[in-house]
């Protein structure tokens, strides 16, 4: 080891010890876990306890790993809007220089070095081709909270299409189970995190994970006297959500291929797959006792959110959009309404391109039945055609008395007829209530991709 190496090693050990926002251990934002408790996670000398420090006020908190250069989870609640400056993505995003020298100030710093040991920089995300990815979400809070985020000791590489489902399929049912949650006198408690790093490395440097998971807990807050979240300024949700008056708990987890659909998991799952210890120091839903009624409930929820976030437009979760990487933050913000979108990612085209696949399976489908349909309903008449020649056969044959060569004819007219009867009205009435059921699923399916393609133009 060189002597340059040998001296950031002894800073870093010594970034352990001093008072500020990188910290020997979380008591100076403990409000941030459920009971004051962080997760129970095994010990790593890589790892560092960051109280996420922002305009004088301690924000979230953030276990960040060096080695990884990525955070292995940030902890946060809602509501907890701290500060009265009102939030901004900054053009650069800030870094925590503690990191790098313990004598730094306490506060997150914009991002304006090159290059860090211990910590992804601008330069890593610069022509990446990949987002920032926030792990507290910049839309949960507001205020100076929500600026709080846009450091990269929060984010993660994610591909924008990936980005993109992570906000469809997670986080926007986190901001509303959140509102429910705080419409119930309760506050809710996140941990989101990374894992499963996968092979790729940003800029040869940053750890691109392979899996994001989100654990929530619904619950009171254990010092109501000595608690600043609970004393700051949130606003009203101002929209139409489900009550629910009961401490819950409840996990997501997605695979970052960008394809991937977020799972919907009870807390213990995410536990188990992550192999860590408890999350929540203490929550109902944790346990397997109570466990899987607390899940039927919250999926009873999130199914009602899911119907009225498709019945009407939000405007208060935007639509994501691509975003410079060397400016504004690009995870999944709101664009300014004068501000041309970029043009869309390849991950984006994919999932498009899915999209329209899926809304033109059930066209092809009933192109299928109605085919069926119009040979069903020939042989009917066919069959109708057949039975009225014979008739004819039999009429013209009874005047001359010839009746008895006609029976065996008239048992297979009889028999014909039975089965024609008994068999080619059902065929059709199926092939009418598959055309009816699937031109209802094209219809669906076409407005949401009008809907998609109106949103991404």
């Amino acid at each position: 080891m060189g002597t340059g190496s040998l001296v950031l090693f002894l800073l870093l050990l010594l970034a352990r010890m001093v008072q500020g926002e990188v910290v020997h251990d979380f008591d100076k934002c403990s409000w941030f876990f459920q009971g004051g408790v962080p997760p129970r996670l095994a010990e790593s000398q890589n790892w560092f306890r960051i109280c996420q420090r922002y305009d004088n006020h301690y924000q979230y908190a953030t276990l960040y790993n060096s080695e990884l250069r990525i955070p292995v989870y940030s902890a946060y609640r809602y509501p907890c809007s701290i500060g009265q400056s009102a939030g901004y993505r900054p053009k650069i995003w800030f870094y925590e220089p503690q990191i790098d020298n313990p004598a730094s100030k306490n506060d997150m710093q914009p991002c304006d070095v090159p290059s860090s040991h211990f910590q992804a920089v601008e330069s890593d995300y610069q022509k990446s081709n990949y987002d920032r990815g926030h792990l507290y979400p910049f839309k949960l809070n507001d205020k100076t909270s929500a600026t709080s985020t846009c450091t990269l000791t929060n984010a993660v590489p994610e591909r924008h299409g990936a980005n993109v489902r992570w906000y469809h399929q997670v986080e926007s049912f986190v901001q509303r189970l959140a509102w429910i949650c705080r419409q119930s006198k309760r506050t809710m408690y996140v941990v989101t995190g990374a894992d499963n790093p996968t092979q790729n490395k940003m800029n040869n440097r940053v750890s691109v994970p392979g899996l994001v998971w989100s654990a929530l807990c619904c619950t009171s807050a254990q010092d109501l006297n000595n608690d600043p979240c609970r004393s700051s300024n949130v606003v009203s949700e101002e929209v139409d959500i489900p009550t629910y008056d009961n401490d819950f708990s409840f996990a997501f987890m997605k695979n970052m291929e960008p394809e991937a659909n977020a799972e919907h998991l009870m807390v213990r799952e995410v536990q188990k797959i992550l192999g860590v210890g408890k999350i929540f120091d203490r929550c109902r839903g944790t346990t397997k006792d109570d466990e899987a009624e607390t899940f039927k409930e919250v999926e009873a929820l999130i199914s009602k959110l899911a119907i009225s976030t498709e019945d009407q437009e939000d405007i208060s979760l935007p639509i994501p959009a691509e975003e410079n990487p060397a400016a504004d933050g690009d995870d999944l913000a709101t664009q300014q309404a004068d501000t041309p979108l970029e043009p869309a990612s390849k991950e984006v085209d994919e999932v498009c391109e899915s999209t329209i696949v899926n809304a033109l399976a059930p066209i092809g489908r009933m192109i299928s039945l109605v085919t069926n349909g119009v040979s069903a309903f020939a042989r009917l008449i066919t069959t109708v055609i057949n039975i009225a020649r014979i008739l004819m056969v039999a009429i013209l044959r009874v005047p001359f008395g010839i009746i008895h060569d006609c029976a065996g004819c008239l048992t297979i007219m009889v028999t014909h007829l039975i089965v024609t009867v008994a068999t080619v009205p059902q065929d059709l009435l199926g092939i009418v209530a598959s055309i009816i059921s699937d031109t209802v699923g094209v219809i669906a399916w076409s407005a949401r991709m009008i809907k998609y393609l109106v949103r991404v133009l």
